[in-house]
C-alpha cells in the first residue's frame, strides 16, 4: 500500500513540474508580448501561467503593473502583496507598490512601501526620484529636495528627475533653480512636452507671458489633448495682454481654444475683438451692408473663426452689436420682399441665429421688423424649400423651439454645416432635453418666504446665465483635494485644515447653495472625490445646470429644487460650501448664512460671494433711473433701457458698456440691473456677520492680475 502512495506521489510531482514548466513557458511569452506593448494578450498569458501554477514574483508583478495601468488599483494590489509574499526582497515589487499607493494618495504607504524598496536596493535612482515626489506632496520639501538631488547623483542624465527637481524648487520659491532644472531636463530630453508645459509655467510666473504662450502652445504641438497644457493656456488668456509681439500666438492659441469644450469662452472675447473688430468696423461702413462691393463683409462670411465665435459666445462690443443688428435686419427685408439671400452669407445667418439665441435676443427689434417676422413665419409655412430658406433668419429674432413649426420640415431641415447643426441643436434639441429634465424635478422642500418666490419668478423666466461652455471645467487628473484648492484660491496663508481636506483618498461633500444654470457645480470639478449638492430655487435653472452637468460627465452631482432656508430638511453636513450670488438676493442675509453655517461640518469652509457698497455705486445709480423711468422687468423694458444708454440718452450711465457680458445678455441685464431683490455690503459689515456665526475670514478670492 505504501509503494502504491510512493507512485501516486511521484505521478503527482511529475504532473506538477510539466505545469510549471508550461507555466514558465506562457510567462517568459507574456513577458514578449508585454514588451511588445499587447497588453491584452500578455495578461491572459500571465493569467493562465499562474493558473498553471507558476506563482513567481516577476509575473505577478507584472500583472499588478497592468492592473494598475488600466485602472484597476485594488486588484493591482492584491497582486503586489502577493509577489511580495513570495518574495519579500524583490526592490522593484515594493517600488512598484510605492507608486501606486502614491496615485491613489495614500502617501503614509506609499512612503513606507518606497523606503522598503531603498533598503532593499539602496542605489535605485528611480525609487530616490519617486521618494522625492513622495515628500513632496507631503509637504516635506527638504527631504523631496534631497532624495532628488540623490536620484540625479545616481542618475545625472534622468531628464524626468530634472523636471521634478524644478517643481520642488518652484514649491520653495526658488524660481531661478526651477527654470534652470527644467532647461537642464529639455537639453536632455529636446521637445519633451511635459518640460515644455512647465516652462509655461515658470515664465508665468517670472511674469513673462509672451514667453509662457509661446511654451505652452509648443507643448501643445507635441500633445494636442494635454489637460494640464489646456489648463495653463486659459490661465494665460486671463493674465495676457495683446500686444503687437504676441499677436501671431494668441491667435493660435485662440483657434485651438475655439475647438475645446473645456475652455471659458468669456476668456476669449478679447482675442476676438482684437482680431475682428477692425474688419467688421470696415464692413459696416457701406449703407446696406450686404452689397456686391463689400470685401470686408464676404472675409468675414468666409472665417470660419469669426463664424464658430458666433455660435460660442456673447461678443461684447457696441460696435459688434451694431454691425449684426443692421445685418439682421438686411436679412430680414431681403426676405421679406422675396429676394435671395446671397449664398456666401447663408452659413453666417446661421451663425448670427444661434447668437442671437446665445443672448436671449437682446438687441432691439422695431415694430415693423416684427410684423415682418410673423409674416415670414407664415410665408415659410408654404413649401420645405421656403422653410429652409427662411429658417436661419426667422431664428435671428426668435427660438425655434418656441415656434409652431411643422416637425417634418424641421426635422428635413439641411444639417450639412457645423452652423446649420448647431442651430438645431441648440435651439430645438437642448431647449427640448430641458423641458423634459424639468418635468421630472421634484421640489424637496415647499418655498413660503415671499422674497424667495419673487426671486423663483425671475428665474424661471429667465435662467442666468445661459452659456454652451462652462466658466471653468477642471479634467479628473488635475483635480486637488480641498486644502490645495484653498491654499491656491485664497490671499491667506498658513490656513488650518482637518485631515479631510488633506487626504487624496476622502470624499468630501460640497454644497452649492444657489447652483443657477450649473457654472460653479462644473467649476466644483477642481475638488478631487467630491460628492456634491447642488441645489435652487429655480426648475428652468436646475434643468439647464442638470444638462450641462451630464455634458460634462459630472456623475458626482445630486441636484435639488429648494429654498436655501429648508437647507435642514437634508439632514447633512458638508465640509465644504460655495455661496456665490445668493445671500444679496435673500430677505435677510444673515439668516441665509446662519441656515448654511448650522450645516457646516467642524473645520470646514464657507465660500461666500456677496455685492460690494463700493463697486456697486454705478449700478445703483442705474436701478435708481430705471425706477425713475419706469422701465419693467421685461424683454422689452430691458431693450429700451439698453437702446437708451447705447444711443447715449443715457450720458451718466454710459459705463455700463464696460460690463462685458453682463449688459450684452437679456438675463444677465436682467440680473444685473432689474433685480427684484438686492443687498449690498461693506467689508465691515462682512465682518460683523461671520462674527455673530462664529465664523474665522480667511481671506479673498482675487483674480491673479490682482494678487500680482
Amino acid at each position: 500500500m505504501s509503494g502504491f502512495d510512493w507512485q501516486k506521489e511521484k505521478k503527482k510531482r511529475q504532473r506538477l513540474n510539466k505545469s510549471k514548466s508550461g507555466g514558465e513557458a506562457l510567462h517568459k511569452k507574456a513577458v514578449s508580448l508585454h514588451i511588445q506593448g499587447d497588453i491584452r494578450n500578455a495578461e491572459n498569458l500571465y493569467r493562465q501561467a499562474i493558473e498553471a501554477g507558476f506563482l513567481h514574483e516577476v509575473t505577478l508583478s507584472n500583472l499588478g503593473v497592468i492592473c494598475r495601468n488600466s485602472n484597476r488599483p485594488e486588484e493591482a494590489i492584491y497582486l503586489y502583496k502577493k509577489a511580495i509574499e513570495i518574495n519579500p526582497s524583490d526592490p522593484n515589487t515594493h517600488a512598484n507598490l510605492g507608486n501606486l499607493y502614491k496615485d491613489l494618495g495614500n502617501l503614509d504607504q506609499a512612503l513606507a512601501s518606497t523606503l522598503k524598496s531603498l533598503e532593499l536596493k539602496p542605489d535605485n535612482p528611480t525609487a530616490h526620484m519617486n521618494l522625492g515626489g513622495i515628500y513632496k506632496e507631503l509637504g516635506k520639501l527638504d527631504q523631496a529636495l534631497a532624495s532628488t538631488l540623490k536620484s540625479l547623483e545616481l542618475k545625472p542624465d534622468n531628464p524626468d528627475a530634472h523636471i521634478n527637481l524644478g517643481g520642488i524648487y518652484k514649491d520653495l520659491g526658488n524660481l531661478d533653480q526651477d527654470l534652470a532644472s527644467t532647461l537642464k531636463s529639455l537639453e536632455l530630453k529636446n521637445n519633451n512636452p511635459d518640460a515644455l508645459i512647465n516652462l509655461g509655467v515658470i515664465y508665468s510666473n517670472l511674469g513673462n507671458l509672451d514667453l509662457a504662450l509661446a511654451f505652452s502652445l509648443r507643448s501643445l504641438e507635441l500633445k494636442p489633448d494635454d489637460p494640464s497644457a489646456l489648463n495653463n493656456l486659459q490661465v494665460l488668456f486671463n493674465q495676457i495682454t495683446p500686444s503687437p509681439s504676441n499677436s501671431h500666438n494668441l491667435i493660435k492659441a485662440y483657434e485651438l481654444l475655439l475647438n475645446l469644450d473645456t475652455v471659458s469662452l468669456k476668456k476669449l472675447t478679447i482675442i476676438f475683438i482684437q482680431a475682428f473688430l477692425p474688419t467688421i468696423q470696415e464692413a459696416a461702413k457701406p449703407d446696406p451692408i450686404i452689397s456686391v462691393n463689400n470685401n470686408a463683409l464676404a472675409n468675414l462670411a468666409a472665417d470660419w473663426r469669426l463664424r464658430k465665435s458666433l455660435t460660442l459666445m456673447i461678443l461684447p462690443h457696441q460696435d459688434i452689436e451694431n454691425f449684426l443688428t443692421r445685418l439682421r435686419k438686411e436679412l430680414l427685408m431681403l426676405a421679406s420682399n422675396q429676394k435671395p439671400i446671397p449664398e456666401y452669407l447663408r452659413i453666417l445667418t446661421e451663425a448670427l441665429a444661434i447668437q442671437c439665441f446665445l443672448n436671449e435676443y437682446v438687441y432691439t427689434q422695431s415694430p415693423k421688423e416684427e410684423e415682418l417676422v410673423n409674416l415670414l413665419i407664415h410665408n415659410s409655412s408654404k413649401s420645405q424649400d421656403s422653410f429652409n430658406q427662411h429658417l436661419a433668419i426667422i431664428a435671428c429674432y426668435a427660438p425655434i423651439h418656441q415656434l409652431r413649426l411643422k416637425q417634418k420640415w424641421l426635422k428635413d431641415y439641411p444639417t450639412t454645416t457645423y452652423e446649420s447643426r448647431t442651430l438645431i441643436q441648440v435651439q430645438r434639441d437642448e431647449p427640448k432635453e430641458e423641458e423634459r429634465i424639468k418635468a421630472s424635478i421634484q421640489s424637496d422642500s415647499d418655498i413660503v418666504d415671499k422674497v424667495s418666490l419673487k426671486v423663483q419668478e425671475m428665474y424661471e423666466e429667465n435662467p442666468y446665465p445661459r452659456y454652451r461652455y462652462a466658466v471653468s471645467h477642471t479634467d479628473q487628473s488635475l483635480a486637488r483635494n480641498i486644502s490645495e484648492v484653498i491654499k491656491v484660491e485664497s490671499t491667506k496663508s498658513n490656513l488650518q485644515f482637518p485631515k479631510a481636506f488633506i487626504t487624496n483618498h476622502s470624499r468630501p461633500k460640497v454644497l452649492i447653495a444657489g447652483c443657477g444654470t450649473g457654472n460653479q457645480v462644473i467649476k466644483a470639478s477642481r475638488y478631487k472625490n467630491a460628492q456634491i449638492t447642488a441645489i435652487d430655487l429655480s426648475s428652468s435653472s436646475l434643468a439647464y445646470a442638470i444638462r450641462k452637468a451630464e455634458e460634462y460627465g459630472m456623475s458626482n452631482v445630486s441636484f435639488k429644487r429648494m429654498d436655501l432656508l429648508n437647507l435642514a430638511g437634508l439632514d447633512m453636513t458638508f465640509e465644504i460650501i460655495e455661496c456665490g450670488g445668493v445671500l444679496h438676493h435673500m430677505d435677510d442675509p444673515a439668516k441665509g448664512l446662519s441656515v448654511l453655517n448650522n450645516q457646516l461640518k467642524h473645520g470646514g469652509y464657507i465660500q461666500l460671494g456677496l455685492y460690494s457698497e463700493i463697486a456697486r455705486q454705478k449700478i445703483v445709480e442705474a436701478r435708481n433711473q430705471i425706477k425713475e423711468l419706469g422701465l419693467k422687468s421685461t424683454p422689452a423694458g430691458i431693450r429700451e433701457f439698453r437702446t437708451k444708454i447705447l444711443q447715449g440718452e443715457l450720458i451718466n450711465l454710459s459705463e455700463m458698456l464696460q460690463f462685458g457680458q453682463d449688459f450684452y445678455s437679456l438675463s444677465q441685464c436682467r440680473d444685473l440691473f432689474f433685480h427684484v431683490q438686492e443687498h449690498r455690503f461693506t467689508t465691515e459689515l462682512v465682518q460683523k456677520i461671520i462674527n455673530i456665526q462664529g465664523l474665522i475670514f480667511c481671506g479673498f478670492i482675487l483674480p491673479e492680475a490682482i494678487k500680482k
